[in-house]
């Protein structure tokens, strides 16, 4: 662990209008993280939440010193992950969704194969809950990342671990769910090592996920390719970013 790192993992968990779940989702993150025996941060993003998110995550925190709470106005998914990253005093950084309690084999992929990589993509067995449509989008995005980038990774949108001092070092344009790609690919042109690997998804406890949204779809596919329009913008700059894909 780099020196200036006090705990081996930061879990940031971005919360947005997640009153109903977030209480069991952090506990159960603490709970999971101790029978596992890794000291680990938690940092909750509320983001800009309009009901009582922000209040409940404040109360977890009264009781748990690890417990960093960032409060912000809406940013959007990537927004609230490049908060808790600023605040993150892991080695790693795991962001978490609020929507999504936990178990042992939900974290143990992520924790067995820690250190293995710079960066670890959690590729889903299933896609829990998807409809058709949400299905059909998993099938062509990652194809629509591997045309614009070349970036050859088989969950591109999921739960991916990330060394911290190599997160930290790259520059971000995406606030939404495109800067899950941005992250991908920044760190890929700056050498990153990756290490795919398997895991579970379980459906949402409750709520209508942002993602089932046609207007989140679009504004999706509005950043992604307002992304590569920065990244080629870059290149021809005289950026030195590979574009060989990934193995």
């Amino acid at each position: 662990m780099s020196a200036a790192a006090a705990f081996p993992l930061t879990v940031i968990v971005p919360a947005y209008n997640e009153e109903a779940l977030l209480d069991g989702t952090v506990r159960s993150l603490r709970n999971t993280l101790a029978t596992l025996g890794l000291d680990a941060e938690i940092v909750i993003v509320n983001d800009g939440s309009r009901d009582r998110t922000g209040l409940i995550a404040d109360a977890l925190a009264r009781t748990d010193s690890s417990l960093v709470v960032c409060h912000q106005q809406n940013q959007g998914l990537g927004g609230a992950i490049r908060r808790g990253a600023a605040q993150a005093r892991g080695e790693y950084l795991l962001p978490w969704p609020a929507d999504m309690p936990v178990n042992r084999e939900d974290l143990r992929p992520f924790i067995d194969h820690l250190g293995q990589a710079d960066v670890l993509v959690g590729c889903r067995r299933r896609r829990a809950g998807y409809n058709v449509l949400m299905r059909f989008n998993s099938w062509l995005y990652p194809r629509l990342v591997v045309a614009l980038f070349g970036l050859r990774l088989r969950d591109v949108n999921w739960i991916h671990l990330y060394r911290r001092d190599h997160f930290q070092a790259i520059p971000l344009t995406q606030r939404g769910i495109p800067m899950l790609v941005e992250i991908l690919v920044r760190l890929r042109d700056r050498g990153a090592t990756f290490l795919e690997i398997e895991v579970e998804m379980k459906p949402r406890a409750g709520g209508v996920a942002s993602a089932a949204r046609l207007r989140i779809m679009w504004r999706t596919l509005v950043g992604l390719l307002a992304f590569h329009r920065t990244w080629t913008r870059e290149r021809a700059a005289g950026g030195r970013a590979a574009v060989s894909p990934l193995a």
